[in-house]
């Protein structure tokens, strides 16, 4: 059998860098330390490396040329997609392709064509590794980051689900809302469980013990068929829905029927300005730019850095819905 071929990822494990570490240093570039040039230079001489096309293309003019995966669950949600679109143009700028793998929970065929991409990192969103998956990706040297996803030691953005309840309660209750209700998700999501925690713990506080919960699809016309089941209640004056896709399901049945029923969605999606629909606002643009620019920033750095939190306070936009 012949001796198994080298790959710049096997160079970027032995010595303890990123991808673009050793791209930067098989390119000459000047962004290295002596010491880690060095290093690298000293196990691509030991193991009689050398660069694929691909793999010296990875640097030119200081910028990393690389791919990048984006591992996500539905790219029809509109929140889902504002940040995939922001994050490729950033990318298209830099140079940097972007991959995108539909998730599939906890399926080994998915994350092993993860690593046959050969990625330079991996952006994740909206859940949770298990431990194989990580021991994988972290044996062949692939730096990821968590979008919407809270995590104590790695690296990950997201938002303060609890507070953005509270301020969804804090809407109802300004416009006179005694009766409300909370439109959760199905499938549950950790994102689901702190937002209702803050909307009713908001709602006692000011007096409203109990709120009905009700569920959907992550779908405009699951959100429709659920609000109109609101509807023909006729218990109910007001109702905070897990996302923007949902809420805009919701607010046509309730314009339909004409029923006297309070609306607010969570995202702040584009689409809320056109249908003059109440959202708290993660502002997915913002989350999508920040995302872009944090990946990089560690898919750059000679060692992986320290695990880098980065909370996003959302906003309430009041369209009186």
């Amino acid at each position: 059998m012949g001796r198994k071929k080298i790959t710049i990822e096997d160079i970027a494990r032995e010595a303890g860098v990123g991808l673009g570490t050793v791209s930067r240093v098989l390119n000459n570039s000047t962004h290295v330390s002596e010491e880690t040039r060095k290093r690298v230079l000293d196990i691509v001489k030991a193991r009689q490396y050398t660069p694929s096309a691909a793999a010296s293309k990875l640097a030119r003019n200081d910028v990393v040329e690389s791919t990048v995966g984006l591992l996500l669950p539905d790219i029809g949600n509109h929140y889902f997609f504002e940040i995939f679109e922001t994050i490729y143009r950033k990318f298209r700028g830099l140079g940097i392709d972007l991959l995108i793998f539909n998730y599939e929970k906890h399926n080994p065929r998915m994350i092993q064509k993860v690593l046959d991409a050969q990625l330079s990192a991996l952006l994740i969103f909206a859940f949770q590794l298990d431990d194989t998956e990580r021991d994988l990706l972290k044996r062949r040297n692939v730096r990821y980051l968590y979008i919407d996803y809270p995590r104590n030691h790695e690296h990950c953005i997201y938002t303060d689900n609890v507070y953005g309840g509270r301020l969804a309660a804090r809407y109802l209750l300004s416009k006179g809302v005694v009766s409300p209700c909370y439109i959760a998700v199905e499938p549950p999501a950790q994102a689901n469980a702190d937002r209702y925690l803050g909307f009713s713990s908001e709602l006692a506080a000011n007096g409203i013990s109990h709120c009905a919960t009700f569920h959907a699809g992550l779908s405009e016309e699951s959100g429709y068929e659920t609000g109109r089941r609101i509807v023909q209640d006729g218990r109910y004056d007001g109702v905070f829905c897990y996302c923007d896709d949902i809420a805009t399901g919701v607010i046509r049945a309730v314009r339909e029927a004409q029923a006297p029923l309070r609306v607010i969605g969570f995202d702040g999606v584009r689409t809320t300005k056109h249908l003059g629909l109440s959202t708290v606002s993660q502002e997915p643009g913002r989350i999508g730019t920040q995302a872009a620019t944090l990946i990089v920033n560690i898919m750059h750095a000679e060692k992986e850095p320290a695990p880098v939190k980065h909370l996003i306070t959302p906003m309430l936009i009041d369209r009186n819905s």
